[in-house]
């Protein structure tokens, strides 16, 4: 037994994720995100890389054609440096804004929207050489090791298969002007980069599910930590089953002490008992104000002998109010006729002083003057 309840067996509960959401730790794949930034960087200079280009080119002729004219110096070195920096912040801000908000976007949808601090609180455990030490040749470890190895080893794969047959071309562009060989350089780049990019997804994916795959066995609960986390949440089993049995002792004393306001006790007459009261000007139908078998309906029928509550003896009827009715609920209309005469019985022999009072405030006179 103590293995088992050692064994990680259970799915996570919602407060375990919750907590170990709010400390920061989720699934999430460093190598899907870096592969997604270089896509979205693909795809940015794909509609912008010719606008910066041409912008580059402008500055870069501008500042050459006054080489002559500039004056070296620290102050004119720092002004040159702002001016630069000037011209060149309209060509880069577009494309910064896309690759933060592209950065921002995949973390969102690989975590979610998730705003903590806690992974960056100072832990002494984390700078315990022989933990540090320890952690070098975990299994994590080696997955990480592995899988840089696997994704350096795919990338210079794709690099020398996209040059190798280009040889010819490439070997053609030291003919070319400085012009003609920037776009003609960059169309390769461009073909090595969507390719690699491609592998790095595919590579990164892999490795998003196994992160949330260990993220999720992580997570897993012993059957003690169940139990402890049951008793966090609601409470000690122990507690909750006194509060539940101070509950049915406070309902059934309340229950019992409407008996002695109850018109009548239909009775089993020893299985069931059921207490019903009728006021005219407050209730639409009689009430079921106290029922109970065995031992609560003995319980019901002293007090009802106790208080002087007629009791009649309808076994049928006594049954069907016990299995279909509720303290406090009215008695349904397909029963009306039934308890109608039992009630005009009970009313001709009720001597209750306040029920005889109660009666001739509805009727103005006491029913046996009637």
């Amino acid at each position: 037994m103590a293995e088992e309840a050692g064994e990680k067996r259970l799915p996570a509960s919602a407060q375990k994720r919750r907590r170990a959401r709010e400390e920061g730790k989720v699934a999430r794949s460093q190598d899907l995100s870096s592969a997604a930034a270089l896509l979205i960087a693909l795809v940015a200079l794909r509609f912008l890389g010719a606008g910066m280009f041409a912008r580059m080119e402008a500055i870069t002729r501008h500042y050459f054609s006054q080489a002559d004219y500039i004056l070296l110096g620290s102050g004119t070195m720092q002004r040159l440096a702002l001016e630069v920096l000037w011209h060149t912040a309209p060509m880069l801000l577009p494309f910064m804004i896309i690759m933060i908000l592209g950065g921002i976007a995949v973390n969102v949808l690989q975590v979610g929207i998730l705003i903590t601090g806690k992974p960056l609180t100072p832990k002494l455990q984390n700078v315990n050489p022989f933990s540090g030490f320890g952690n070098l040749f975990n299994v994590q470890s080696l997955v990480k090791l592995l899988r840089s190895m696997i994704l350096i080893t795919v990338v210079v794969y794709i690099v020398w298969l996209t040059v190798r047959g280009r040889l010819d071309y490439i070997v053609g562009l030291m003919e070319q002007t400085p012009r003609s060989l920037v776009p003609a350089v960059g169309a390769l780049v461009f073909t090595i980069w969507w390719r690699c990019v491609l592998a790095m997804l595919v590579i990164g994916a892999l490795d998003y599910g196994f992160q949330y795959w260990q993220h999720e066995r992580r997570l897993m609960m012993t059957h003690l930590e169940a139990q402890e986390e049951l008793k966090q949440f609601e409470g000690d089993p122990q507690v909750r089953r006194r509060i539940r049995q101070v509950q049915r002792q406070i309902a059934m004393q309340r229950m019992m002490a409407n008996v002695p306001t109850a018109d009548v006790v239909i009775t089993n007459p020893t299985q069931y008992a059921v207490a019903l009261r009728y006021d005219v000007n407050a209730m639409a139908a009689p009430v079921v104000v106290a029922k109970g078998a065995r031992l609560v309906a003995e319980r019901i029928r002293d007090l009802a002998v106790e208080h002087d509550v007629p009791i009649v003896q309808k076994p049928e009827l006594a049954r069907t109010l016990y299995r279909t009715l509720e303290v406090n609920e009215p008695v349904p209309e397909r029963l009306f006729r039934a308890v109608a005469e039992i009630l005009a019985y009970v009313y001709r022999i009720d001597r209750r002083v306040e029920k005889i009072r109660e009666r001739s405030q509805v009727w103005g006179t006491t029913p046996q003057a009637a």
